[in-house]
C-alpha cells in the first residue's frame, strides 16, 4: 500500500464525519460479524462432534477385530496361530482376546439388556482404553464376581458401588418341567464406566475373562481377538485388515478381519459431507452481507465525489482511487471477520460449557454439545469471507471512471 493510498484511507475512515459510524458502514460491519460468527460456531460444533465421536469410538473399541468365520468361536489353537502372526507385524501395538455375549441384568424389580465383555483387564497395554473410562470404584476385576457397569446402565438399575446383582443368559437356557430356565450368575459392582457415549454407557458390562467364559459355558474358546495399532497406522486399519486376511488365505478363510472403519466409516464420511455442505450453505450469509459492502462503497463514492473530482483534476489516476476504496473495504472487512471469529469462538465455548440446553444422548450419542476449533475450518472461513468482501468492493468502482471532473469542479 503506497503512502498516498494510506493517507487517504485514514482520511476517509477517521474524518470528522465519522464514516465508520454511518448507518451503511455499521450495517456492513454487523452483517459480516454475524455471518462469520454463525459459520465459526457451526464448524466448531461439527468438528467437535466428529472428533469427540471418533476419540470415543477408538477409545472404547479396538482398531481391528479378528473373528472366526460363521458362528464359530476362536479356539485356543486359532488364538495361538493369530498371536504368532501378529507378533511379526510392526503396525501392531498390542492385542488381546475377549469373550462377548448378550445377557439380561436384574436388580430387584428392574431388568435391562446388556453386552457382557470378558477382558484381560490385567494386561499392561489393552487394545481399548478400559482403565481410562472407569471413573468410580476400581477397574481391577480380580474376583470371579467382580464387574464394572456403564454408568447409565447402573443408574437405570439403581445400583451403587458394592451392590450385588444377577446376570441372566438366555443363550444357555435349560428346559425343565416348568419351562425354560435361564443360566444365572451373581455379580458384585466393582466400578462405574463412563465413556461419555450413550450407546456404550447404557449397555456395557465388564468382567474378567474367566468369569465370562464360565457364564457363557465356553472352555478355551473366545469371541474375537482385538488389535490396537500404532497411531500412525490407525487410518490405514481398513487396508491392513484386508491385507492380513489375504496373508492368511492358506487357512481357507476361516478368519474374518474387520476394522473400525468398516463399522463407522460411513458415519464419519456422512458427517464430513454434511459439514462442508453446511459450510457452503452458510457462506451465503457472508454473500448476503456483501451486498452491504457494495452499498457502503457506492455511498462512499457518491459522498466523496467532490474530493475525488479534485484528486482527478490534480492527476490522480482511476486505479489509485480504486485502490483507496478497495483497501478501505478490506480493512473494515478484516476487522469485521476477526471480530466475527472472536464472537463465534466465545459463543461456541459458552455452548460447550452450559448445562441448561442438553442433547438427547440416545439420538446424538452425547448429552452435551461438543466443540473443537480446527485450523482448516478457521482458514476456510477467513478465506471465503475475505474473497467475498474483496469481490463485493470491486463491483461499484466503475462509478469512479464515470465521474465528470469538469461538472464536479463547476458545482463546487
Amino acid at each position: 500500500m503506497s503512502r498516498i493510498t494510506g493517507f487517504f484511507i485514514k482520511k476517509f475512515l477517521f474524518s470528522r464525519k465519522r464514516e465508520l459510524l454511518r448507518f451503511d458502514s455499521l450495517f456492513m460491519i454487523i452483517g459480516i460479524i454475524v455471518s462469520v460468527a454463525v459459520l465459526t460456531i457451526s464448524m466448531a460444533i461439527f468438528d467437535g462432534y466428529a472428533n469427540a465421536l471418533k476419540r470415543t469410538i477408538l477409545g472404547v473399541n479396538s482398531h481391528i477385530y479378528i473373528f472366526r468365520s460363521g458362528d464359530a468361536n476362536l479356539s485356543q489353537a486359532n488364538l495361538e496361530e493369530l498371536q504368532d502372526f501378529l507378533k511379526e507385524k510392526e503396525e501392531v501395538q498390542s492385542f488381546s482376546h475377549i469373550i462377548m455375549t448378550e445377557a439380561m441384568i436384574s436388580n430387584q424389580n428392574r431388568i435391562k439388556g446388556c453386552l457382557v465383555r470378558g477382558i484381560e483387564w490385567q494386561a499392561e497395554d489393552l487394545p481399548t482404553e478400559y482403565r481410562k473410562y472407569v471413573v468410580e470404584g476400581d477397574y481391577e476385576l480380580t474376583e470371579m464376581e467382580d464387574a464394572v457397569l456403564g454408568y447409565r446402565l447402573a443408574e437405570k438399575l439403581d445400583l451403587q458401588i458394592g451392590d450385588r446383582f444377577k446376570l441372566h443368559s438366555t443363550m444357555n437356557s435349560v428346559v425343565t418341567p416348568l419351562g425354560f430356565k435361564t443360566h444365572d450368575k451373581i455379580f458384585h459392582l466393582k466400578g462405574i464406566y463412563r465413556s461419555g457415549m450413550y450407546e456404550y454407557d447404557s449397555k456395557f458390562l465388564f468382567c474378567n475373562l474367566a468369569a465370562a467364559a464360565q457364564f457363557s459355558n465356553l472352555e478355551k474358546e473366545y469371541s474375537m481377538l482385538e488389535i490396537k495399532l500404532f497411531e500412525d497406522f490407525i487410518e490405514q486399519a481398513d487396508y491392513l485388515a484386508y491385507k492380513w486376511e489375504n496373508e492368511l488365505i492358506d487357512n481357507n478363510f476361516i478368519y474374518q478381519f474387520s476394522s473400525w472403519i468398516d463399522f463407522n466409516g460411513n458415519l464419519f464420511s456422512l458427517l464430513n459431507l454434511q459439514k462442508w455442505v453446511l459450510f457452503i450453505i452458510l457462506s451465503f450469509l457472508v454473500l448476503i452481507a456483501s451486498f452491504n459492502v457494495v452499498s457502503s462503497v457506492s455511498t462512499s463514492i457518491i459522498d466523496k465525489r467532490r474530493d475525488l473530482g479534485i484528486l482527478k483534476a490534480y492527476g490522480a489516476s482511476d486505479s489509485l482511487l480504486r485502490k483507496i476504496f478497495v483497501n478501505k473495504a478490506l480493512i473494515i472487512g478484516v476487522i469485521s471477520i476477526l471480530s466475527g471469529l472472536f464472537l463465534g469462538f466465545a459463543v461456541a465455548v459458552f455452548l460447550s460449557r452450559q448445562s441448561f440446553f442438553m442433547l438427547k444422548a440416545d439420538v446424538y450419542f452425547f448429552d452435551r454439545i461438543q466443540v473443537e476449533f480446527s485450523w482448516l475450518s478457521t482458514a476456510a472461513i477467513c478465506l471465503i469471507s475475505l474473497v467475498i468482501v474483496f469481490l463485493a468492493a470491486l463491483l461499484p468502482l466503475k462509478r469512479i471512471s464515470r465521474l465528470d471532473v469538469t461538472a464536479i469542479l463547476r458545482k463546487n
